[in-house]
Parts: C-alpha cells; structure tokens; sequence
C-alpha cells in the first residue's frame, strides 16, 4: 500500500469543478485548497505505485487539471516485507526513475 501527499494544481475558476470530479474516487482525500483557489491538497492511496501511476494518469486527463505533484510517499507495508526477506520488483518508472530496481 502507498499512501502519497500531492498537490494537484488546477486551471483559474476550476477549483469547484476538479474538486467534484475528484469525489467520485475514493482513493482520493481532499483536504484543503489554497487562498488563490489554483491548488488542492489531496492523499492518495493505492495499492502500488502502477495503481498510483494510473490514477494520476487518469486524474490528468481532465483538462481543468495541470499538474499532479506527489509530494511525500509512505509505504512502510512494502518497507516490512522487504525487511523480512520477501524482495519486491518495485517499479520506480512513475517517479522518475527509468529502470526497476530489485530489493
């Protein structure tokens, strides 16, 4: 599980649009929005960092979005089970990373 602190910026007189829009996905918890109405402050949660990859690929497809920006990562599940030993392919292709990398 990866929870994400992000910051979703939106176009001018927007703000009310995209924040509809995100209601209708649970993964996504609002919880503020900027004084000058161009910014959201959100959690996202997913199961992986491919789901949180798609998500936001989905979340900006609505042409009142400009950016999703994740700001903080938590994913102490997956840190736990590499600690016992169990390796993860963890894909960092949707973070910038170019290659796989196996713990």
């Amino acid at each position: 599980m990866i929870f994400s602190g992000s910051l979703i910026t939106v176009k001018e007189n927007k703000l009310s649009d995209v924040t509809e829009f995100l209601k209708n996905y649970p993964q996504v918890e609002i919880y503020t929005s900027s004084e000058d109405k161009q910014n959201i402050v959100v959690a996202i949660e997913a199961e992986s960092d491919e789901e949180l990859e798609e998500l936001s690929n989905t979340l900006n497809s609505n042409e009142n979005i400009i950016n999703i920006a994740h700001h903080y990562f938590h994913f102490e599940e997956e840190v736990k089970e590499i600690e016992k030993g169990n390796k993860r392919n963890i894909s960092l292709k949707g973070f910038g990373k170019k290659n796989k990398k196996q713990l």
